[in-house]
């Protein structure tokens, strides 16, 4: 079969890698009036793949159903909050008498939020829960969907497929019903008519009408599959490098400090994001630049951006968004 999709090399140029992560999550102290969330469990394989960051590189997903279900409902509440605020407005400008407020409506809204938050652990649990995993350590790739043809399993059980194998091909298509276009990444087995299960679309960007987040998103996984060289370092993987043979051994010589992204407040790697991923639109991805391997000399923790604390301004925060829009975080 002759592929007349562009298809991205298993190369890397940019060589910026960065995902921001924020290690000790205050999310995870302080639960608020969720009070469900002990019951926020996935299923047993996604957990081993998200607690081994420096084994497995999880990409993508099928649709989850549940995921835009949770939103609208998000959404509801929020537009019930903003009714409630509007009508707080009215009362305190034209002297409305309590008698005559819909006092029903503020208590719908705070009984639906609250209902809809506590929800969450389990519409999680509705839907598919098939996912496409990069292992760095075999040097394979798996998918937890059934497969026709494919015999070959990993030790979980899922069809697996050697890294050379699995390519990454990029369309310009039509998302939306409005006309909306945008570059999406495909990742897919080189026999595609063997394997037609193989192909999993990639959101890599909310607008994506530049195939610059293709490139990025790609460069990603082809670094991370070279298991040769260490482990990129990015907030993500900070915890976890002492886990890879390879990287621990380049951080000893590097001198790399044991703590570096884990001090370093989330609003700083955010910015950090913003920058690097503006400077890509201008890199013409043709020739490789050297990679950051120090990256605390590049970018020195921002005084100015201090990480959050666990007080009561933090809280009152978290308890707002969670009665205005059903939101945990």
């Amino acid at each position: 079969m002759i592929n007349f999709l562009p298809t991205l090399p298993k190369e890397t140029t940019y060589n910026r890698f960065f995902q921001s992560h924020e290690h000790s999550s205050l999310t995870e102290q302080f639960d608020g009036l969720y009070f469900t969330r002990k019951f926020e469990k996935s299923s047993k394989k996604r957990r081993f793949f998200k607690e081994h960051p420096e084994r497995f590189l999880v990409k993508a997903s099928d649709k989850h159903f549940a995921g835009w279900f949770s939103l609208g409902c998000m959404f509801i509440g929020f537009s019930g909050s903003f009714m409630c605020a509007y009508l707080f407005f009215m009362i305190g400008v034209i002297d409305l008498d309590f008698v005559n407020v819909p006092w029903w409506l503020f208590a719908s809204v705070l009984i639906w939020n609250l209902f809809w938050l506590n929800l969450i652990p389990w519409t999680k649990r509705v839907g598919s829960d098939h996912i496409i995993y990069f292992d760095r350590l075999t040097g394979r790739v798996g998918y937890t969907k059934a497969f026709t043809h494919q015999t070959e399993k990993d030790e979980f059980g899922n069809a697996s497929f050697a890294w050379q194998d699995i390519v990454c091909t990029t369309q310009y298509r039509t998302t939306t019903q409005y006309g909306n276009q945008a570059h999406i990444p495909y990742i897919q087995h080189r026999d595609f008519d063997t394997y037609p299960e193989s192909d999993v679309e990639v959101a890599v960007s909310e607008s994506a009408n530049s195939r610059t987040y293709c490139y990025l998103f790609w460069e990603e996984v082809c670094r991370f599959m070279d298991n040769t060289k260490p482990l990129p370092d990015v907030p993500v993987y900070e915890a976890v490098r002492h886990l890879d043979p390879v990287t621990a051994a380049f951080d000893k010589e590097n001198g790399r400090p044991a703590r570096f992204w884990q001090d370093m407040s989330f609003e700083q790697q955010s910015k950090i994001d913003d920058e690097l991923t503006t400077e890509a639109f201008n890199f013409a991805f043709d020739k490789p630049q050297a990679e950051i391997t120090k990256p605390w000399e590049v970018w020195p923790i921002d005084p100015a951006m201090p990480k959050p604390v666990l007080d009561n301004t933090y809280k009152f925060k978290r308890i707002l968004i969670q009665i205005t829009c059903g939101c945990p975080v």
